[in-house]
């Protein structure tokens, strides 16, 4: 075996071994990135840091309203503003997330 195949096996066994989903999931397109110099290793570790939080906080999320016996999650993107005119939908929309 190669010292290249070697670095391979540690590398899947690794990734099978994590919970971190989305990195799993992408690391070989960035390690692609990161060969071609389409990206650095910082960005890369820094944008697959990005993907495997929000996946996480969405993961929280759809937890949180089945817990909660929801039927389904509404954004106010959702929201119907014309069934309550009096709402200021500018004055929401502005509102942080």
């Amino acid at each position: 075996m190669s010292k290249y195949d070697k670095g391979f096996e540690k590398k899947e066994t690794r990734k099978r071994k994590s919970k971190l989903d989305k990195y799993r999931e992408e690391l070989d397109t960035y390690i692609d990135l990161i060969t071609n110099k389409e990206k650095t290793v910082v960005d890369a570790l820094y944008e697959l840091t990005k993907l495997e939080i929000r996946l996480k906080e969405e993961k929280a999320t759809n937890t949180c309203v089945k817990v909660a016996n929801f039927p389904f999650i509404k954004t106010l993107d959702d929201f119907d503003f014309t069934f309550q005119p009096s709402i200021n939908q500018n004055k929401i929309k502005d509102l942080p997330r």
